[in-house]
């Protein structure tokens, strides 16, 4: 009987742990984040109404426990953008830059992009992420995203 409630209570965790929707390697070493929402609104030259589309900028920074120390900047767009971009800059506490790296793509609706920090002492250092969202027909939207370790 014990090995049945030990069985039953092990199986109830791994559905509770299952269920944040979640997973381990988003998670894991997570110190800060930001996100923004936007709404891309039409830029009135389209020929018939347009739907608002909305837009979401993201950026996380993580200390793994047995890696480097990184930063994650994804841009996400509820239509396909006919440009799309995302730049992930880290810093260290007095604003010098460490490292930078930049992705973008066409036809999309998201890109993301991971840059290391790289540095030892990080303490103070942080990461600034840049996103660029372009569909014909609505206003370009620039904005940027900032996160502390």
């Amino acid at each position: 009987m014990l090995k049945r409630s030990l069985l039953i209570t092990a199986l109830g965790l791994c559905i509770l742990s299952s269920t944040t929707g979640a997973s381990a390697a988003e998670t894991e070493g997570l110190v800060n984040s930001q996100e923004k929402s936007f709404t891309q609104e039409p830029d009135g030259t389209g020929g018939s109404i347009l739907a608002k589309n909305k837009v979401h900028m993201n950026l996380k920074t993580y200390n793994p426990l047995l890696t480097s120390t990184y930063a994650v900047a994804k841009s996400s767009s509820d239509k396909k953008q006919d440009y799309i971009y995302a730049r992930a800059k880290t810093f260290n506490g007095n604003g010098s830059l460490i490292k930078t790296n930049s992705a973008s793509s066409t036809k999309a609706d998201y890109i993301g992009v991971k840059t290391l920090n790289g540095s030892t002492y990080f303490r103070n250092d942080f990461a600034i992420g840049t996103h660029t969202f372009k569909l014909k027909g609505y206003k370009t939207i620039n904005g940027q995203t900032k996160a502390y370790w």
